[in-house]
């Protein structure tokens, strides 16, 4: 009886002191934990087994296994055990190698095992590891299945899933979920209904399916029939609703919600963002209580891409008040603003915060940081982050021309441009947009000319609109008026507004009335609404003292109901930005001051010898009122306030959204020398530099008639906004448009151009991938890199060229980054610079371990960019690497005939299939891509999937390489 107590007391001991030490190891407390193991007299199986395990939960597989090697005795839990924290710690290899020591193995080692190489992506091992179990159940089928799915194996997951003895509501629910990702969502619908016992997660899967393929009115219909609802199901059937852009069924149901999570707060945010609903998605963010790092990136970015800089801003501004650390993508969007308002101070704010997390060293952080720089007139700062990148991309170098180009800096733009080549970067379209300016705004008609006439035969970069806008304004400005006309009609392209705008500024500066009437009567043909034209025009007939034909173009403007919002200037001070409108200082809360320091540089001008210009003012009124119209011009008053504000020797910073008047122009370059002030000012079309009484621009296109169109109290109608004048003159568009990357920097190998290169030629640029965890070779690397010394003992036909072969990452951001810098770069480089003007294709090699032939894939679909597993060390949304495309079921075709290229290669004796699936995500998200650069490009893009070599010799992976080479080039000659 004593004995019978004495076992029963140390049993109850045991399980005890297990539970103690499963408890405190999962609350992180392994030290506890040891000492509560170390303190038992008797040490059960149970206990050793509790302390292994919890090392594993902690982090310490060393520790967990050098106690399992202590132990005195082991069952068949604690291998299991072993197995399992292994693969927590994501060591598959040595979990395997345990695996197969086992003294025995039951049905959850089998398991473990199965579902350790799931987690790591190695589904083939699964797969093979799965059919050789001796037994299964349920756990191993459904592990199984989520492996296929989770692998886009679709097909296969359906095959297994018919195969299953017992299909329970998580095996279908798997099921359900895997098909609407292919968008296969009535097979899913299928499953759903024969379904017997379906539970909330099942419900959901399946509105979540029909939302994820724009199917939102039959996701709705089944939402108000589920049996019960969670804050899931709330949030996924109102993602459905804003992601295809529904927003009023999106707000009506948003309200309607009982719990309003986060998530679905910041979808609400950033879909009334992106409908300009600013109004709307500020209220639902001050109505959250609790907000996450979307959230308040979500709103910046709702406020930048409306134009509602200011409060960008402000919100940045409350953000930091409240200790809120900035994401990545919240910084870049405060710099773009930054940048919009010449806001220096925050900018370099957001600069030190990006050093202090080490982001500056990205290529993509400094292409926006020479921007923002450039936009608030700090060109040595931009240069300065230009320097410090030995390897620079080709939107660097577009960022530092653009900012030269908008400072009036030609010689140095020209220089910079003349380096590109040399760098292993070619020029593309924007650079040559960006040079052309560049020589516009500096008077190098001849170098501009030179540049435009040879950009097709040196770039392979074809004359854009875009182009021919820059010269003819370029020509224009130069006064060569009819050269620009007779460019205009020998463009091979169709004349938009912004050629004929720049043709009607020309005119306006050099006064020629006959052919400003010309290109006026095209813009009125092609934008009706638009003020600008009506404005121009009207500044030539005033400048005349054609005050009829004023009164006439104003009258016409009024029956055609065109107006447009004033133009205005304005100035930061101490992180606040002031705005000032002509004439308009009585709202300002220091008014009286500036009206005085109006005075006091009113005098001072009149000292140095200031006659102001009143064939600036466009209304025919009294000598002093056209003087008090000039005086009281918005960025008179906003140098006024800075010359107020401003302690000595810090630049006065004014930007204005309009062209600056002659007038202005000329009594800032005085202020500057009386008062001893460097002035930087900013308008529609360039920088201004004043210091000492002398400018920047050198005075160039500032003639008699350069009239400023903002400024003149009964002439406000016809007042153009920076929209319109954007469409009118050309650089306006440039200095928006100076782009931000999508990739980083990544070395590429050597181009090696083979056989001809006449303009028919057909040039193939080949992808790879490396070698991945659990496959001995990888054989598209060995394609990509031995394919050139293959061609060049095995010679193709003469129209084959071999672009670049080169190898990407086999996950992550790498592959992505990888093949943008191939996409825009490698087309362009020196050695295929005379090949591009015949067709380009590229082609994409993956590997599918499983497959026994190659296949020719025909699709990718979108949702593998938005979709990718945490253990590819992926995260999409804090790399704003791909640009946004739809919806993630958006599904790109390849254009090549692939019927034609299968029937092809068949012929020639290989086993080829096609498929409609791209595979695994680094395959999908690179076809994709590459498909949508195609697109874009008007080039061609193709991905085929290889045999394993154990499948497939590496000589007749070589031989159909170099086959398909020639039946590509074939199909596309």
């Amino acid at each position: 009886m004593k004995r019978a107590h004495l076992i029963l007391h140390r049993s109850y001991c045991t399980v005890n002191s297990s539970f103690q030490i499963s408890r405190l190891s999962k609350v992180g407390q392994i030290n506890e934990a040891r000492k509560c193991f170390d303190s038992l007299r008797f040490k059960a199986i149970g206990s050793w087994n509790s302390i292994v395990s919890g090392y594993f939960s902690n982090g310490m597989p060393a520790e967990a296994r050098h106690l399992f090697d202590e132990m005195p005795e082991r069952n068949i839990v604690s291998w299991n055990g072993l197995v399992s924290g292994y693969i927590k710690n994501g060591m598959i290899k040595e979990a395997r190698e345990a695996f197969e020591t086992m003294p025995e193995r039951n049905v959850v080692s089998w398991t473990a095992m199965v579902k350790g190489y799931v987690q790591e992506g190695m589904v083939a091992e699964a797969e093979t590891l799965f059919w050789r179990m001796p037994e299964r159940n349920e756990v191993s089928w459904t592990v199984m299945l989520g492996g296929f799915i989770d692998d886009r194996r679709v097909d296969d997951a359906r095959r297994l899933y018919d195969m299953m003895p017992v299909k329970d509501v998580v095996a279908s629910t798997n099921m359900i979920g895997g098909l609407c990702k292919e968008g296969r969502v009535d097979e899913a619908r299928m499953i759903f209904d024969d379904m017997r016992d379906r539970n909330v997660i099942t419900w959901t899967s399946m509105v979540t399916g029909y939302c994820q393929n724009n199917r939102v009115d039959v996701a709705r219909k089944l939402f108000e029939v589920m049996p019960e609802k969670t804050e899931v199901s709330w949030t996924s059937m109102l993602l459905g609703y804003t992601l295809s852009g529904r927003m009023e069924e999106a707000e009506e149901f948003f309200e309607a919600m009982p719990v309003r999570p986060v998530i679905a707060c910041n979808a609400m945010i950033v879909g009334l963002g992106e409908r300009g609903e600013i109004g709307k998605a500020r209220r639902v963010f001050d109505s959250m209580n609790e907000r996450d790092d979307a959230t308040w990136r979500g709103m910046i970015k709702a406020y930048e891409r409306n134009g509602f800089e200011l409060e960008a801003i402000d919100l940045f501004g409350v953000m930091q008040r409240q200790g809120v650390r900035p994401s990545f993508p919240s910084l870049i969007s405060v710099l773009s603003v930054c940048g919009a308002l010449a806001s220096l101070e925050y900018g370099r704010q957001v600069h030190a915060h990006l050093v202090r997390c080490r982001f500056d060293v990205d290529v993509y952080v400094a292409s926006v940081l020479m921007t923002m720089y450039v936009k608030c007139g700090e060109l040595v700062k931009a240069k300065l982050v230009f320097d410090r990148f030995t390897s620079k991309d080709v939107i660097m170098w577009n960022s530092i021309i653009s900012g030269y180009a908008s400072h009036g800096l030609g010689e140095e733009a020209l220089k910079v441009f003349h380096e590109m080549p040399s760098s292993g970067t070619m020029p593309n379209k924007v650079t040559i947009i960006a040079i052309l300016t560049a020589c516009s705004y500096a008077g190098k008609v001849e170098e501009g000319v030179e540049i435009f006439e040879s950009m097709e035969s040196r770039f392979c970069v074809a004359p854009s609109v875009e182009h021919y806008s820059c010269t003819v304004d370029m020509l224009g400005r130069a006064g060569r008026i009819d050269e620009a006309m007779k460019l205009i009609e020998t463009m091979t392209v169709k004349p938009d507004a912004t050629v004929w705008g720049a043709l009607l500024g020309a005119c306006r500066t050099h006064s020629r009335l006959d052919l400003a009437e010309v290109a006026a009567k095209k813009l009125f043909e092609i934008e009706p609404e638009n003020a600008g034209p009506y404005v121009l025009l009207s500044s030539i007939n005033a400048s005349r003292a054609n005050w009829g034909d004023v009164a006439e173009m104003r009258k016409d403007m009024r029956n055609k109901n065109v107006s447009k919002f004033p133009g205005c200037s304005w100035i930061e001070v101490d992180k606040k930005v002031h705005t000032f409108f002509r004439g308009d200082v009585r709202n300002h809360p220091e008014k009286t001051l500036i009206s005085m320091m109006l005075e006091k540089t009113e005098g001072l001008l009149r000292e140095a010898g200031y006659s102001p210009d009143c064939s600036h003012v466009l209304h025919d009124v009294d000598e002093e009122e056209k003087m008090d119209n000039l005086r009281l011009h918005s960025e008179r008053l906003a140098v006024a306030y800075g010359l107020l504000k401003l302690p000595e020797g810090v630049p006065i910073r004014v930007i204005k959204n309009l062209r600056v008047c002659g007038d202005c122009h000329a009594a800032i370059k005085l202020i500057s020398k009386v008062m001893e002030r460097e002035i930087i000012l900013r308008d529609a079309n360039r920088f201004h530099h004043f210091k000492k009484g002398v400018c920047s621009c050198k005075d160039y296109c500032i003639h008699k008639h350069f009239i400023s169109l903002d400024e003149h109290k009964s002439f406000s109608d016809f007042n153009i906004g920076f929209s319109e004048v954007k469409k009118v003159t050309l650089f306006l568009y440039l200095l928006c448009f100076i782009p931000c990357p999508h990739i980083e920097v990544i070395d590429l190998k050597s181009v090696v151009a083979m056989g001809s290169e006449g303009p028919t030629a057909v040039t193939i640029n080949i992808t790879g991938f490396k070698k991945f965890h659990g496959v001995a070779e990888n054989p598209t690397e060995k394609m990509a890199n031995n394919l050139k010394e293959y061609l060049a003992k095995n010679p193709q036909s003469k129209d084959v060229v071999l672009g670049s072969c080169t190898v990407l990452e086999t996950a992550g951001q790498g592959a992505l980054a990888s093949l943008y810098q191939l996409l825009q770069s490698a087309i362009n480089t020196k050695e295929s610079e005379s090949v591009t003007c015949g067709k380009t294709i590229w082609v994409h090699f993956g590997v599918n371990s499983g497959a026994t032939k190659f296949a020719i894939e025909q699709q990718a679909v979108n949702e593998a960019t938005f979709r990718c597993p945490d253990e590819l060390g992926w995260k999409p949304q804090h790399l704003p690497i791909v640009p946004s495309d739809g919806p993630i079921s958006t599904v790109r075709k390849t254009t090549l005939p692939v019927e034609e290229i299968t029937k092809a290669l068949e012929k020639k004796g290989f086993e080829v299939i096609t498929s409609d699936d791209a595979g695994r995500f680094v395959c999908n998200y690179v076809y994709y891509h590459s498909l949508r650069f195609a697109e874009q490009n008007k080039t061609y893009s193709l991905f085929v999937h290889v045999p394993l070599f154990v499948a497939v010799d590496e000589e007749t992976q070589m031989r159909f390489t170099a086959s398909l080479l020639e039946v590509l080039t074939s199909v596309c000659k």
